[in-house]
């Protein structure tokens, strides 16, 4: 069960004494235990709470379990241990599977993963069939459009489309999506405007201290082939400050999905099944492929070959941020 349906059971009072929060997004991890927390405790008195972490063995969960609470009306015992699941665990899981199959009424089991599990296990398909499993799986640019709905939902706010899909262009050149960051980030709305729209001047104001935003228009007009353009940004964002790795790295990343979109349209593929396989939301998808067909393959191999001896020549300290520029003007040639 994913994020948003596993909290809803929370918020219709459908409550396990048993859930396994597993995977490797932390930020939705600490959000599901926190809401279920706030819910079997109303009264938010941690001290209530037996932790437990790597060190604990099967035979202490167990006895955490089955104890009586003496000076509260529940026991709850949270867990956060990535050894449970190893194969080395295996023989000593029976017991701990009794104990899952006949959780004490007063007992409350939380446990905690940062693993991705093998769905075949038998303790897998126990917790799943006695308790609630919440898988907190990584999000990337091409399914956070729910997320960001639901935050914008939280914050009494509403993008308008031209917002909207800006941040998800934004978001698309992110390595790696940061939930935790994006939550505090969008949190500022609030203070930033008393408007419940969001217009895209908010969004480029609260997000611009991002090295994606500020190289995004510069890979946008390199995509475009605006060699004037992308050079006037180069030389903006390099007199601002910004690392010339930072504009590198988000600039390979632009022209690998070109790259990428050029051979699925060599064969024939359409919008949306590029937008499938590159996983992209279909409107940037089209954008990038309004991009691709400006170029030729062979000129974006190039192109990643040459990004890629730009990225060791710059951490090693062998070459200036200048070569960007030579770089830019034979990528828009």
């Amino acid at each position: 069960m994913l994020y948003g349906e596993a909290i809803t059971q929370i918020k219709k009072n459908n409550l396990k004494n048993l859930y396994l929060i597993a995977g490797e997004e932390k930020y939705l991890a600490d959000k599901f235990l926190k809401a279920l927390l706030q819910k079997i405790l109303p009264d938010n008195n941690i001290n209530d709470i037996n932790k437990f972490d790597n060190n604990a063995t099967i035979n202490d969960i167990i006895e955490a379990c089955s104890s009586m609470p003496f000076f509260t009306a529940k026991n709850i015992v949270v867990v956060h241990n990535n050894n449970l699941f190893n194969k080395n665990s295996e023989k000593h899981e029976q017991h701990f599977i009794d104990l899952l199959e006949n959780m004490p009424d007063f007992t409350t089991l939380i446990i905690e993963t940062d693993e991705k599990l093998d769905k075949r296990r038998k303790l897998y398909k126990i917790i799943d069939k006695y308790g609630l499993i919440m898988e907190a799986l990584p999000v990337r640019s091409y399914n956070i459009s729910e997320w960001l709905k639901s935050k914008f939902r939280e914050i009494g706010k509403q993008p308008d489309t031209e917002s909207f899909q800006y941040l998800l262009s934004t978001i698309s050149l992110m390595p790696q999506v940061s939930l935790g960051f994006l939550d505090k980030e969008l949190d500022k709305l609030s203070l930033y405007s008393d408007r419940r729209d969001v217009r895209k001047n908010d969004l480029i104001n609260i997000l611009s201290g991002l090295p994606e935003i500020s190289a995004f228009a510069l890979a946008e007009a390199v995509g475009s082939k605006d060699v004037s353009q992308a050079l006037f940004l180069l030389e903006k964002e390099l007199n601002s400050g910004v690392n010339a790795i930072s504009i590198l790295t988000i600039l390979t990343r632009h022209i690998r999905q070109l790259w990428k979109i050029k051979y699925y349209l060599g064969r024939h593929f359409n919008a949306n099944d590029i937008a499938k396989t590159v996983g992209l939301v279909p409107f940037i998808a089209e954008k990038l492929i309004r991009q691709a067909q400006k170029f030729n393959i062979q000129t974006l191999q190039q192109a990643i070959i040459a990004l890629a001896e730009a990225d060791y020549q710059l951490k090693t300290g062998t070459a200036a941020p200048a070569l960007l520029e030579d770089i830019i003007i034979r990528i828009c040639r």
